[in-house]
């Protein structure tokens, strides 16, 4: 499904498609591609642009992950992209984000690669064994702190600028963390956009981390060209014990 407020880009895309045997059908509002969905539960993947009129493309997005049924793969197109955007994108569960102009090879390798991927069995984060404690805090006052901090850290970046950089490896921290609690998977090329950091800088600090234990990287196993980032237990705890939540704040005299 391609979903695009402009005609050219949509018409293009769905020639595009059908020259390359993928079947498409194409939108130009997110309104009656929604209701498409509720009536074809055969559509494995949503190519959409980002700002549309009505409904933008991250609400599309966030009332296809609210329906009942296994969701589709979701890929973002814009041609304004921006690091908030993007990190907006991902955590509503989209798999990839393409700048325009695309790149229209490796766009329909990516495309065909998750028509390929059953929708029933998504990447997540493997669930292991914790206290009670531990789940709690996960899934409350310590991802509400992990999310306040990636606030702050956008807000001063806007305002001090690059003299003021923040560690790229701190933001891929917060990040996976956020990832963690939402069981949503992060790849490589996304976290080190999401970082902030010029590309080599953050694939130089998200190899640090990985040799520091913090991470944990696997290779898709149905995509030999992409790989997918996880915080490791470890990772896990040292950002828990770094987090400032009520509980944590003690009570002044």
């Amino acid at each position: 499904m391609v979903v695009d407020d402009d005609r050219a880009t949509t018409e293009a895309l769905a020639d595009i498609f059908a020259r390359e045997k993928i079947p498409c059908c194409a939108f130009m509002r997110a309104a009656p591609a929604i209701e498409a969905l509720e009536r074809n539960d055969s559509i494995r993947v949503i190519l959409t642009d980002v700002a549309m009129p009505e409904i933008s493309g991250l609400e599309f997005a966030k009332a296809v992950r609210n329906r009942k049924q296994a969701a589709p793969h979701i890929v973002f197109m814009s041609g304004r992209a921006n690091v908030p955007m993007t990190v907006s994108a991902l955590r509503l569960g989209a798999v990839d984000f393409f700048a325009k102009p695309l790149r229209i090879a490796e766009l329909v390798a990516r495309i065909r690669t998750l028509v390929e991927l059953p929708q029933t069995a998504p990447v997540r984060t493997p669930v292991r064994e914790a206290p009670a404690t531990e789940t709690a805090r996960a899934s409350g006052g310590v991802r509400s702190w992990a999310l306040q901090e990636l606030d702050a850290i956008s807000r001063r970046r806007k305002v001090l600028g690059e003299q003021f950089e923040i560690d790229p490896g701190w933001v891929m921290l917060l990040e996976l963390y956020d990832a963690h609690c939402t069981q949503r998977p992060y790849h490589v090329s996304a976290l080190c956009l999401a970082s902030g950091a010029p590309h080599a800088t953050a694939l130089r600090r998200l190899s640090q981390m990985i040799d520091a234990g913090l991470f944990r990287r696997e290779q898709d196993p149905a995509d030999a060209r992409r790989s997918w980032v996880f915080l490791t237990p470890d990772g896990l705890e040292k950002v828990a014990a770094c987090a400032v939540t009520p509980a944590a704040t003690p009570t002044p005299p």
